[in-house]
């Protein structure tokens, strides 16, 4: 990181402001700024307000070619619905917006039915899926959040399969959320490769080296160039015993986001399948990203107070419980993020050379002003 900060609240104003002058409605831009702000106070930097500009604001020029054009207009409408579920099209939507939404609705049929669960297809990127996790655990619901998108034909900068040597998947994470009593929410956020590219693509504007592992190049060999990358291997290894299970769960992860939602399909718009290759296989093709939503109200299955003391109980015994060498804590999910919430709001968010760059471009380009701190 560089020596330079923004404060919490004047980034949110900078962001919304962006977002609008780009076309975003009012209330769409509030909805993607706090996605963007919630990963950048927690230390999530790779999906925070590194994003907002090459991802988000310059989707054609930027990701539009991985990651779908964006429609800033899009309407968000429902293919299906019942009393506990939908199947929602995003129309190429804004992602972050339309996942909130998404999350909304789901959170409202369990409110009602005690559990929601929601798709969406034809989206775009939706940025750190703990976000829309922690929107239920704040509802006294368990969430879930997960995206994915599979590229039949290979696609540079995707995951290979297990065993494999195409990479045909995108990192597919997921995120699960629970309410605890007095610690903060349990949040898990995790990709089901190794690392996000969002790590890779965030390694190489810093000018650092990726570590062994992470990633191969076209000829099928570890790279530690963030530049090179071609392959990203599946959590545990793309052929090492384990990767298997990443593999798994990415596969587990894209039958509920690309499949459920009904973004495989036969019949896709040409200019929604994304990639290098925007052409059916086997007779099917995914149109646009896809999302999977749920939350889970506790009082279906007892006192709800009881549960988040449970949780509470839980995370005790293991914050307790004797650290490894190199570690002064045991912690759970969620927790360190929270500690680093803290920090960063009574201090600003720091910012490399490269963000704090995008976000003057923003500000030249739309006449929205911007307060960096410098910290000497």
């Amino acid at each position: 990181m560089s020596n330079v900060t923004i404060a919490v609240e004047h980034l949110r104003s900078f962001a919304e402001a962006s977002f609008i002058a780009s076309g975003v409605s009012a209330e769409d831009a509030a909805r993607a700024t706090d996605v963007l702000i919630w990963a950048s106070v927690r230390g999530v930097d790779t999906h925070g307000i590194r994003n907002l500009k090459g991802y988000y604001i310059d989707s054609a020029a930027g990701v539009g070619c991985r990651d779908g054009y964006i429609h800033v207009d899009a309407e968000l409408t429902a293919d299906f619905e019942s009393p506990t579920t939908a199947a929602l099209n995003a129309n190429g939507g804004l992602g972050l917006s339309v996942s909130v939404k998404a999350m909304e609705a789901a959170i409202s049929k369990a409110r009602e039915h005690g559990v929601g669960v929601v798709t969406v297809r034809n989206s775009t990127h939706f940025g750190a899926a703990g976000y829309y996790a922690q929107m239920a655990a704040q509802e006294d619901m368990i969430g879930f959040a997960s995206t994915g998108y599979f590229f039949p034909h290979g696609q540079a900068k995707a995951v290979v399969p297990f065993g494999g040597l195409l990479p045909m998947l995108s990192t597919n994470p997921l995120a699960m959320a629970c309410p605890c009593d007095s610690f903060p929410d349990f949040v898990l956020d995790m990709a089901t490769s190794v690392v996000p590219v969002n790590r890779i693509e965030m390694f190489e504007e810093l000018g650092r080296s990726i570590p062994t592992g992470w990633a191969f190049d076209k000829a099928n060999q570890p790279t530690t160039e963030s530049k090179n990358v071609y392959k990203v291997a599946p959590l545990g290894g793309a052929v090492e015993y384990g990767g298997h299970k990443g593999y798994g769960l990415a596969l587990a992860g894209w039958i509920l986001t690309g499949l459920l939602s009904g973004a495989w399909k036969s019949d896709p718009d040409p200019d929604r399948i994304l990639g290098d290759t925007p052409e059916k296989k086997h007779g099917f093709a995914q149109e646009g990203i896809g999302h999977s939503f749920a939350a889970l109200r506790l009082d279906q299955f007892g006192d709800p107070q009881q549960i988040k003391r449970g949780m509470d109980a839980m995370i005790r015994a293991l914050n307790e419980s004797p650290p490894a060498e190199g570690f002064e804590q045991v912690h759970v999910p969620g927790q360190i993020e929270h500690e680093t919430e803290r920090i960063r709001c009574r201090d600003g968010i720091p910012l490399p050379e490269s963000t704090a760059q995008s976000l003057r471009e923003l500000s030249e380009r739309f006449g929205v002003p911007l307060q960096l701190n410098t910290n000497e």
